[in-house]
């Protein structure tokens, strides 16, 4: 299929360099500078149509469906653990019978790669669960070096997960023929031209307003 066909049928900010503010003050471009940003920095993927199925959308802001069902579950569950560690105290099995539904959840879902994101976010929210067990065995672990050895296992492991996930997060990227469009597709330079506007905007905003000191 020709770019041209499909141009209109992806939805993406970086063929753009120009930044719009309602106003120009240091509130509007930080939030700005937090909009252009968040795909590096919470969303994890870019905030094309392409990559619709990663992304959760608050307002402006884009969330990586991923680490938000990960992370929130995590918490969830380790607030749990400590109101109610009586219970797991008593009832310790749970722990690793968790553990392991979270990681053969997670396995399941990098072999499956669901499209739809409520799936991934479900089989991430388990993940999430797994390594709050995990993190209540380390808690409760009685021996200081199975404790350390329990922490050096979870590195290995965050270390060899991120080898896997090395460039998925643009993976869409690599494929689209947006990529020799005119003006392409291109979120790295999209980003950094829209980022040194901000910071002139800025800059000028806070010399204007010196100017105006008694």
């Amino acid at each position: 299929m020709l770019v041209q066909e499909i141009e209109g049928k992806i939805e993406t900010p970086y063929r753009s360099y120009e930044v719009f503010l309602k106003k120009i003050t240091p509130f509007h471009v930080y939030w700005k500078i937090l909009e252009v940003t968040s795909w590096q920095t919470i969303a994890h993927h870019p905030t094309c149509s392409r990559y619709k199925n990663h992304l959760f959308k608050i307002g402006k802001i884009y969330l990586c469906v991923g680490c938000t069902s990960v992370y929130s579950t995590l918490s969830i569950f380790l607030i749990l653990f400590f109101i109610y560690k009586a219970f797991f105290l008593q009832h310790f099995i749970i722990l690793p019978l968790l553990f392991l539904y979270g990681t053969t959840t997670a396995v399941l879902q990098s072999l499956t790669k669901p499209k739809n994101k409520w799936v991934k976010a479900l089989l991430r929210s388990n993940l999430g669960l797994g390594l709050g067990a995990y993190l209540a065995i380390i808690f409760l672990t009685p021996s200081w070096w199975i404790m350390v050895l329990l922490i050096f296992l979870a590195g290995v492991g965050v270390y060899v997960y991120n080898l896997t996930r090395k460039g998925a997060n643009m993976a869409l990227c690599q494929t689209c023929p947006l990529r020799y469009a005119d003006p392409p597709c291109n979120p790295f330079l999209s980003t950094s031209i829209k980022l040194d506007k901000l910071r002139k905007m800025l800059e000028e905003n806070t010399n204007s307003f010196k100017k105006h000191e008694f």
